[in-house]
């Protein structure tokens, strides 16, 4: 992908500003043995108040509180985890439409910018890279695709870390069950209790997550217009690498965050081939 001086200046401050707000959120919830610090519980008690920290208190505090409330409602905090990340990604969804068109505008281009990059390979004069960079804004203009929409992805991350910070703290989470299945225990020691039962949920978050991450490529094959970049070629392989990291936290995490990761993911489908079929496909009908 071509980025400009101007745009990787930007792409260099948010990164700064976004690291810094995730610090800002990021505290050890757990101990050694994996059970929660007293200090960091959230329960119903717990007051909302900028004593907490700032980002517990525009994010972690709420969303705790959202799951608290939906878990009173239908009876187990399972449910609260599931129905809070239902209702988080609706709330993203208008910033998820613009991202998933433009994103997948520039996949199609892709083809299109390997072969001015190619045009241009070894031509490092200012004169040379001043052309490549021409050519390169009057595709995106002729397509009508931003930069900048596509990295809007990354105002979502610190709402999903709160939720992920928010599902932790959750003291009734730790005495809670499903299906079995003890929600505040970590699947890797269940696995290693010989509790088997553990293995099914860790390989349906491995699942879930790699359909989560492939379906933009499969929504992709779709487009008639649609030619294999080298860019896609290589993303398999971090797409793997990401899954993988994935089971991993999984395994080593509380059980009620595998339902969170797995709500995500079927969400994520969802949501891919609606903005595919409604955004994209119907809109080049008309």
């Amino acid at each position: 992908m071509y980025l400009d001086q101007r745009t990787k200046k930007f792409l260099k401050v948010f990164a700064l500003l976004a690291f810094v707000f995730v610090l800002t959120g990021c505290g050890q919830n757990l101990d050694s043995k994996g059970q929660l610090l007293p200090d960091r519980a959230i329960n119903a008690a717990t007051p909302w108040s900028l004593e907490a920290g700032f980002f517990d208190f525009i994010l972690t505090i709420p969303i705790a509180k959202g799951i608290l409330f939906i878990s009173d409602t239908f009876g187990n905090v399972a449910w609260g985890v599931v129905g809070m990340t239902i209702f988080i990604n609706l709330l993203i969804l208008p910033i998820m439409i613009k991202s998933t068109v433009s994103t997948q505008k520039m996949q199609m281009l892709q083809p299109e910018m390997e072969r001015i990059q190619r045009k241009y390979a070894g031509r490092k004069d200012q004169a040379s890279q001043m052309r490549q960079s021409a050519e390169i804004q009057a595709l995106y203009k002729k397509h009508d695709v931003s930069m900048m929409s596509s990295f809007t992805t990354f105002l979502t991350l610190p709402i999903m870390l709160a939720m992920w910070q928010g599902v932790q703290r959750i003291e009734i989470l730790y005495t809670s069950r499903l299906f079995g299945l003890e929600l505040g225990l970590t699947p890797m020691s269940q696995i290693t209790s010989g509790h088997w039962q553990y293995i099914f949920i860790v390989a349906i978050v491995g699942i879930t997550q790699y359909l989560a991450i492939e379906i933009n490529n499969i929504m992709l094959k779709r487009n008639p217009r649609y030619k294999v970049s080298k860019q896609q070629q290589s993303m398999k392989t971090m797409n793997i690498v990401m899954t993988a990291m994935i089971v991993w936290f999984a395994l080593s995490m509380p059980t009620a965050m595998s339902l969170y990761w797995i709500t995500t993911s079927l969400v994520t489908i969802i949501r891919t081939i609606y903005i595919q079929i409604y955004h994209i496909e119907k809109k080049r009908e008309k």
